[in-house]
């Protein structure tokens, strides 16, 4: 892992290319009912959101962003204005809470095209 002037270069060999860490945040993941807690890590290539190893439904959800189709403001509970839908192309939809909502969308947004 290389650190250079406040940004983090991640080299997946899997991927044979270079990623960058864009951000990392504290998230909760639907999955069914439960809100599962853990972090969103995205980078120019992917959101990766890791859980906690205390929840019932551990383990990662990988997205590349050139399977993300759109990406919206939700209300958690129909109330809380606090959530982010992640729309795949194949109609997938990933609903996370999150603090700083707008930042991530644009985030996101802005990276899909990388």
């Amino acid at each position: 892992m290389i650190e250079k002037k406040g940004m983090v270069r991640v080299s997946f060999t899997e991927l044979n290319k270079e990623t960058v860490l864009i951000n990392k945040v504290n998230a909760n993941l639907f999955r069914g009912m439960e809100a599962v807690g853990g972090k969103l890590t995205i980078t120019n290539q992917r959101l990766i959101f890791t859980s906690h190893s205390l929840n019932i439904q551990a383990g990662t959800t990988d997205i590349p962003m050139s399977e993300i189709a759109t990406v919206r403001k939700r209300n958690t509970m129909g109330l809380i204005p606090n959530g982010m839908s992640v729309i795949l192309k194949n109609g997938t939809e990933h609903k996370f809470v999150v603090w700083k909502r707008d930042m991530l969308i644009k985030t996101i947004l802005d990276n899909m095209g990388s």
